[in-house]
Parts: structure tokens; sequence; C-alpha cells
């Protein structure tokens, strides 16, 4: 990002900031104690996470009473002690002295879904009445249909359930046939099985798979997960997160006909707009959208000006398949008037 822009952008976001309303340490340790349970946020005015977080952690608190905030700032021994390194740092406190981090978007929604997932087990114990509604109760549910023989199963679950418990909803179910594991990714509309268990960590990387949105929001966390992953990027630029949120909702069946060859991803214009440039995308001009493929170094700005539709996005990437779109030169924009000529 640009200094300028991040000053500007900071500004603001100090600005709003001021609508947090922090727990002094006497509230906080009453707060979670008496089998009471919280949600805490550990926060330093200072960090563009925490300043991010604010307005969505303000949406969640009109529902949610067991919210709470920390200002790090001014209470730094206090944050030192709960183990606090970066902001916003959330962890859930279930009155009973165990504590879960949570790591997942630091969105309203998710949050809300957080909240009711810490309220359950970490493993839900399921029966043939209750397993079809659980596999809807949480955007990612993953269950475990095991064989009493295969008892170390059950146990390999638990394990990662605790690991993963701040993202996903875990069930087990006793069943007389094989055992299996299904997991449901319900934002996404899609179904991971796995019946070959052999492995040691083959629960870990279909949970992982399961989580993973199927068009994800591309930030300093992943990047290098994305870049490095062997597949080409379809970035999708824009400023404001319902913009985003609008075009995942729309371009999710063209993300799932591609997943195996492309990975689809939105970027925030104003966080990223030094990364437009390297695209062939003009700062600001957004939204706007490029593919990329960081193996060979080939970028495709999709025209300046054109519509960005299921339609036409998937007719793009078609196009570069084929060798119908020229890699961009490092040099020219690409407008819709000289895209259309090409192709």
């Amino acid at each position: 990002m640009k200094p300028q822009a991040y000053l500007l952008s900071a500004s603001i976001l100090v600005f709003k900031c001021s609508a947090w309303e922090h727990t002094s340490e006497q509230d906080l340790r009453r707060g979670i104690s008496g089998h009471n349970h919280a949600l805490v946020a550990f926060i330093h005015p200072s960090s563009a996470g925490s300043q991010i977080l604010e307005p969505e952690w303000t949406s969640v608190a009109k529902s949610h009473r067991s919210l709470m905030s920390i200002d790090c700032s001014t209470n730094s021994m206090l944050c030192d002690e709960f183990g606090v390194i970066s902001y916003p740092a959330l962890r859930f406190f279930d009155g009973h002295g165990y504590t879960i981090s949570y790591r997942g978007p630091r969105k309203a929604s998710a949050i809300s879904s957080f909240l009711r997932r810490a309220q359950r087990p970490t493993v839900t114990i399921l029966d043939d009445e209750t397993t079809a509604s659980f596999q809807s109760i949480d955007d990612t549910v993953l269950i475990a249909h095991v064989n009493p023989r295969d008892e170390h199963i059950a146990t390999a679950l638990r394990a990662v359930a605790s690991q993963f418990e701040d993202r996903a909803s875990f069930g087990l179910v006793d069943t007389a046939g094989t055992t299996s594991v299904e997991c449901y990714n319900n934002r996404d509309e899609q179904k991971f099985t796995l019946s070959d268990l052999t492995a040691i960590d083959a629960i870990t990387k279909l949970t992982q798979s399961c989580i993973a949105p199927l068009i994800g929001e591309f930030t300093r966390a992943n990047e290098l997960d994305y870049l490095q992953s062997g597949k080409s990027l379809v970035f999708f630029f824009a400023m404001s997160s319902n913009e985003r949120e609008a075009y995942v909702n729309k371009m999710r069946p063209v993300a799932k006909m591609y997943k195996e060859y492309l990975s689809f991803v939105t970027v925030d214009g104003d966080e990223y707009a030094d990364f437009a440039a390297p695209l062939g995308l003009a700062a600001g001009e957004f939204p706007a959208l490029s593919v990329q493929n960081p193996r060979v170094g080939q970028t495709f700005p999709y025209p300046s000006g054109a519509d960005i539709t299921p339609e036409t996005v998937g007719a793009f990437v078609m196009d570069i398949v084929q060798g119908k779109v020229k890699p961009w030169d490092g040099q020219r924009r690409q407008d819709k008037t000289r895209a259309h000529d090409e192709l």
C-alpha cells in the first residue's frame, strides 16, 4: 500500500476505533470466572487488524452479550499474562478454565458462528436420527462414521477437533459398516468423503481442504500459500467488502468448475493497492480482475471496463487456456476494445 493511502486509511480507522467499549481488568476476571463464558478481543488501537475488526465486533455485540475487549496499549501486563503476542487476539473462555483461540475470519458472521460452536462439545456424539440435521449446523461440519473396531479413528478425530474447533463442528456416530469420514462445506455446497484412513494425517488434511473457502481472501498471512500452490490465480480487486462478497456469491459455480487448476481469490483494493500494478491493473480502478500463472510468470489482465460476470470470466479463462489471449507484456493495459480485437 502506498504510504499516503495507508496514512489516510489509518486515520479513518483510528477514528472508527473510538467505538470500542473496553472492559476493565476487574470486570474481565469476573466475566471469565464463575462458570461464565466469554469471547474476549485483546486489541491495540494502533494495529490495522484491530481497527478493521472494530465494526465487525460491534455488529456481533448487538446480539451477543458475552463479548468483552481489552485495550493492550493501556493493559500491557494483563495482555502479557494471557499470552497475547499479536493483535487482535480473540480468546473464548468457557468458564471452566478452558480457553479456545479463535483463528477464523474476522467477520461478524464467522464470529457469531464461532460463538455458537464454542458452546457445543468439541465432538458431538450423534445417532441415526441426529446425524442428518447436524450436517447443516455450521459452515463446516465433519462427521466420522466409526466402526467400534476402529476406535483409534475416534481418538484421531478428537485430536483434530481440538485443533480446528474454532473453525468447524465435529460429530461422531457409530456404524456397523466401514469406517469413513465426511466433511460438509455448506457455504460452498461441497462435500468431501474420506474412506482411506491409513495415513496419520488423513483427517487433518481432509479438514483443511474442507475448511478452505472455494473463493478465499488474499491476505498477508496466506499470500505465500497461494503463490506457491502450483495453481494459477484469479485475482478480483474491490474496495468494499460488500463488493467482494457479491463477487464470491455469483462466481462460485465458475470457481468450482476450475478448482483443480485455478484458485479464485478476492483482494482488498485499499490494503493491496500496490499489488494491482504488477498484475497489469491500475491502482484504484476497481473492481478489476487479473489472472496470473506464478510458475511461468505470465499475467492476463481482464479487459478494463468489461463487465465481470460468471459467463465472461469463464469465457476469459477458456480463451487463456486456448491461447487466444496474449500474456501482458508489462507495459500496456489491456482495454475492452483491444481485448475484443485480439480474441
